[in-house]
């Protein structure tokens, strides 16, 4: 996004300097609740080498199955992935399903016990199948009727518990019978007597159960859809924009508009978003999602719409490069207003690498992961992570704090300090992410991550490979991969010293 010219004839923009030195990190102090459809996206991935002799349809066979939260609940993802805390009230099923769902809220850290069950319905369930990376077929389960008034009652009183601890809420509309006109309506006055922001993901022709909410955020086709017209200019759209705003008595209307960017109209005006610098765009699904959840904790935060929708383009515009439904990490909108730096997106968190490998699953993307010091890197680890990286699709390496190779290796070391380490490793192709750890760490990271793969050099014997019962106890394998030419960094730092 070409935050300079982040103006409009009809309005005032937000100066690039002043996004670029907003503090990000004030997300993490914010509490959001997200109601509305949690769904199970669930991804089935196998071959296809033959056609079944029952029908002239294709036999896939399954190698592996991975989950992930999607409709209301990518929502919730990207509030986590920028350190937000958490609450859902959602409607699911007594089902298999629903329990799944609560285990990744659970993996979030988002409290599960603000899904309601009715044993009358099913958890809503969206599977795709996949054969040799391509998607065969979707297979929708779910139920579309109304909820009950039993659950209404409880979402209310619910609510009005959570509500002191809270500093916004997202209302996010699948059309699968969770935000009912009554309860919207309820919720949307409950939230305005605390002085609460309301963004709403909208659905349907009729926006009027959004009445009185801050802000919703409907894309230019479901505007139109709403005006029953098509919208061919900005005038058009500005004016039945602003028409729809008066009429549900909102603070903004936000209008997305793809490659064209968005439209923020407030009532003092309309001012155009221009979209980001162009990328090449992978897949816009789930984009929406990041959209509400950034512009959400924006009005939280700063109070100020533009700022709010400006910060939610740039998201937008880095989550539409990913492959598949993806968070928006708040490292990556950090790096987007200081500049892009190709080294520093290999370089992440361990938190926000549980992020990334969980979208990477939903890709059918392989894992490997290895760990060790690396310091003063040597021909000998270059091959080794080479070997590593062809086992799968992605290598990621922790890497050893400096306190834990001190530890290991004792008294002057490293001779690399960890940010230089760091820099280095990801500077190599092969390498995916790297990250930093605590040796103490490890067997949490392995079982929260649960790569496919964990490699160590065959100096090591497998029996005492750190992590091989946690892996191998979840499924994944450890490989153990030769060691030709081995070579002590600490014989070469004692030479270098001429201690030897």
């Amino acid at each position: 996004m070409d935050l300079k010219n982040l103006q409009s004839s009809d309005n005032p923009g937000v100066s690039w300097e002043r996004l670029r030195d907003l503090p990000l990190d004030k997300f993490s102090d914010l509490r959001v609740l997200v109601l509305g459809d949690f769904m199970l996206d669930e991804y089935i991935w196998g071959r296809v080498e033959r056609i079944s002799p029952e029908a002239p349809v294709a036999v896939v066979d399954v190698e592996r199955e991975t989950r992930t939260l999607g409709g209301a609940g990518n929502v919730a993802n990207n509030l986590v992935a920028l350190g937000a805390g958490v609450e859902v009230l959602a409607l699911v099923g007594e089902d298999n399903p629903a329990r799944l769902l609560k285990e990744e809220l659970r993996r979030l850290g988002i409290d599960p016990q603000g899904l309601f069950a009715d044993s009358q319905r099913r958890t809503t369930r969206k599977t795709r199948v996949f054969a040799n990376q391509q998607q065969v077929v979707r297979i929708d389960r779910e139920t579309r009727v109304p909820g009950p008034g039993s659950f209404e009652a409880w979402a209310l009183e619910r609510l009005d518990a959570l509500m002191p601890a809270l500093n916004a809420l997202i209302l996010s509309d699948y059309g699968k019978g969770v935000l009912t006109p009554a309860l919207l309506k309820e919720v949307i006055r409950r939230a305005q007597g605390r002085n609460l922001p309301v963004v709403v993901d909208p659905k349907g022709a009729d926006y009027s159960p959004y009445a009185g909410a801050t802000a919703i955020t409907p894309n230019q086709k479901e505007m139109e859809q709403v005006c029953g017209q098509p919208l061919a200019s900005r005038k058009e759209l500005v004016k039945k924009g602003e028409e729809l705003r008066e009429r549900l008595g909102l603070h903004a209307l936000l209008i997305t508009q793809g490659a064209e960017g968005m439209t923020l109209i407030r009532e003092d005006g309309a001012l155009r978003i221009p979209a980001r610098t162009p990328r090449e765009v992978f897949d816009v699904s789930g984009a929406g999602d990041t959209v509400v959840a950034v512009l959400a904790l924006g009005l939280a935060q700063w109070g100020d719409a533009a700022v709010a929708a400006a910060l939610a383009n740039l998201a937008a515009g880095v989550v539409v490069t990913k492959k598949g439904t993806a968070p928006i990490l708040r490292s990556e909108m950090e790096r987007e207003l200081r500049g892009h730096v190709h080294l520093e997106e290999k370089i992440v968190t361990l938190r926000e690498l549980g992020f990334l490998i969980s979208h990477l699953r939903t890709q059918g993307r392989k894992v490997v992961f290895t760990n060790g010091c690396f310091d003063l890197l040597h021909a000998g680890h270059i091959k080794f992570l080479e070997d590593s990286r062809r086992l799968g699709d992605i290598l990621v390496v922790a890497l050893d704090s400096d306190a834990s190779v001190a530890a290991v290796k004792g008294e002057g070391r490293p001779v690399i300090g960890a940010e230089q380490r760091l820099r280095i490793l990801a500077a190599l192709e092969v390498v995916d992410y790297v990250a930093l750890f605590d040796s103490g760490q490890l067997p949490e990271i392995l079982q929260n991550l649960q790569p496919d793969i964990l490699t160590k050099g065959s100096n090591y014997p497998e029996a005492e490979v750190a992590g091989r019962e946690i892996v191998q106890g979840y499924g994944g394998r450890v490989q153990i991969l030769p060691v030709t030419e081995p070579v002590s960094v600490s014989d070469l730092i004692n030479r270098i010293r001429g201690e030897e």
